[in-house]
């Protein structure tokens, strides 16, 4: 399969970028689009968040959602992402389970301090980890496997970005492989505040779907962070597309 033409204009954009100066990583929660920044050598980055997205007929609200990361290295970031995910469907009640597990090993293979740009590879499984969760409808079945490509850069009078390019291999009963690619523009706002914009895209066959995404990372000490996001996809009308998608949480770094 092809790439769409989308992704080639997100990857030609990113690859204009790494002319423009150092790298600085700004991807990552409360975005969906990640970026090549690991915690460092021995470090820790715990995000608490609470999650919650509306789909035609659907609520969920994962809360809390534990994404633990670890450096293992300068380079290094080894990542494990457990919810506990409570979902509402029309005429039903709430039904509450462990969500869908995400386990990922970040690699960071070019550096900005001797390339002036930072590149990574982030592989992800994510499956569910209670056989309860999907046979009571909180999450889908089956489980998908993710590749993708990360830069980040420092394009200058302020701005900075993160742009991820990948594909995601999903085993499941009726479902499609899927392109997805990721571009985040952000910039100090206030003393201690970073406001940032994404577009995400996902793409399978016969289906397309755009996330505009709006968030901040608002310093409070130098090992907490206060991080919220909200957003809404446009594309393919689909019972999948989000109608919001809102994220709240904390990020610890130690």
């Amino acid at each position: 399969m092809s790439i769409p033409l989308i992704f080639k204009r997100i990857a030609a954009l990113a690859c204009l970028v790494l002319l423009a100066g150092p790298a600085l990583a700004q991807g990552g929660p409360p975005m969906v689009t990640d970026d090549p920044g690991t915690p460092g050598d021995g470090h820790w980055e715990i995000n608490l968040g609470a999650i919650q997205s509306r789909t035609h007929g659907r609520r969920e609200f994962a809360a809390p959602d534990a994404d633990m990361n670890y450096g293992w290295g300068d380079a290094v970031q080894i990542k494990v992402d457990i919810p506990w995910v409570t979902a509402w469907e029309d005429g039903t009640g709430a039904r509450s389970d462990v969500g869908a597990g995400d386990f990922g090993v970040k690699w960071r293979f070019v550096d900005e301090e001797k390339a002036g740009v930072s590149l990574s590879t982030y592989p992800q499984y994510t499956r569910n980890l209670l056989s309860s969760s999907s046979r009571r409808g909180v999450t889908s079945p089956g489980s998908s496997f993710f590749l993708p490509f990360e830069m980040s850069a420092d394009v200058g009078s302020g701005y900075s970005v993160a742009a991820e390019l990948g594909r995601n291999f999903v085993d499941a009963a009726g479902a499609k492989n899927q392109w997805v690619a990721g571009f985040v523009l952000a910039r100090d706002c206030a003393e201690g505040v970073e406001c940032m914009g994404e577009i995400h895209q996902t793409q399978a066959q016969g289906t397309h779907q755009t996330l505009l995404n709006f968030g901040v990372h608002w310093k409070l000490k130098d090992s907490m962070t206060l991080l919220a996001a909200a957003g809404r996809e446009f594309g393919t009308r689909n019972d999948e597309q989000l109608h919001s998608l809102v994220y709240v949480g904390l990020q610890f770094a130690r």
